[in-house]
């Protein structure tokens, strides 16, 4: 019976050595597609001031300063930790830091061109293979991205969210980035009855539920992939047994999962809980998320007919 194999990982968050691993782990699993499940963009920017004769910078609160040869290396670990940077003379150095209008603008260009590299990237490895990437943004990413993606789309790399995507050997891909409200407020965190709505309006598109991926950035509550620590003023709550740790996913998703049950369910988000779970028929998965750390965590996973043929959880 025909398979079809997919490559899943969320939350790289700016991490480009992380986004090229998962390309590149697309070629060796030889897969149909590449699922990416959203917060594609960094969270920071370090603006590096240019001396006469060196640089300087802060980062992780510390004072770096460098010459012309430790430059690069100092950028490339920004880099693939899921930081931005950008050289700059004392006078913009002074506008990045005085001028919050200006840092965001300067912060979003360069989201943009990050990602516009990333997506060039992936479509220079991918044009000779029969492999899509297949991308939506995350609760953390700013809304503007989804455009940056669709202007580079192509027969290769292609934006999927709040649609149907029809795949190979009949199976359809349902995606959706959104996330019910975070401690952070991010820029597409909403409350859970809009979000039901949304994923509602989705759900109502598809043809067979049997051969569904359900692609939700946020994993459904109550279930082994969506425990994170407990926060009391932004900070874990920690007992003689260690940190505390409760369910943070969404009510929504698990409506919608128990309601269709979908034969399989993507899902990141919540960094920590990396593993698997089952809500009736449906097989739901998180592979976790160590960006900051430079390694990919992902899922690979064969499904032939009505069923998940095998799935596991990788790292690199």
């Amino acid at each position: 019976m025909p398979q079809l194999k997919i490559l899943y990982a969320s939350d790289f968050h700016g991490s480009t050595i992380v986004f090229r691993k998962f390309v590149n782990a697309s070629l060796m699993y030889k897969v149909d597609y590449s699922i990416y499940g959203g917060d594609i963009s960094g969270k920071y920017f370090v603006p590096i001031l240019r001396r006469k004769d060196y640089f300087e910078a802060y980062y992780l609160n510390k004072k770096h300063v460098m010459k012309e040869n430790e430059l690069q290396k100092f950028v490339e670990k920004i880099e693939n930790s899921g930081g931005y940077t950008i050289v700059v003379e004392e006078n913009e150095y002074e506008k990045i830091n005085t001028d919050q209008s200006y840092a965001d603008r300067v912060f979003k260009e360069l989201m943009e061109s990050r990602l516009k590299s990333w997506l060039v990237f992936a479509e220079d490895k991918l044009k000779d293979k029969d492999i899509q990437l297949l991308l939506q943004l995350g609760n953390d990413d700013e809304e503007f991205l989804a455009g940056v993606i669709k202007e580079l789309e192509s027969s290769k790399v292609k934006y999927v969210e709040n649609k149907i995507e029809t795949l190979k050997e009949g199976y359809e891909l349902a995606s959706l980035g959104y996330a019910n409200i975070t401690p952070w407020k991010c820029p597409r965190d909403v409350e859970e009855p809009i979000l039901e709505g949304m994923l509602t309006k989705l759900m109502s598109q598809v043809q067979s539920f049997e051969k569904t991926i359900l692609n939700t950035h946020c994993p459904p509550y109550n279930t082994n992939i969506d425990l994170a620590p407990k926060l009391v003023d932004f900070k874990p709550v920690i007992t003689s047994g260690g940190v505390v740790m409760e369910h943070v996913g969404c009510k929504s998703v698990r409506n919608i999962i128990e309601r269709y049950q979908p034969l399989i369910g993507l899902h990141g988000h919540i960094h920590e809980s990396r593993g698997v779970d089952k809500i009736g028929r449906t097989l739901v998965l998180n592979p976790g998320s160590d960006y900051n750390v430079g390694v990919l965590r992902a899922a690979y996973i064969v499904l032939e007919g009505s069923k998940v043929k095998s799935y596991l959880l990788v790292s690199g």
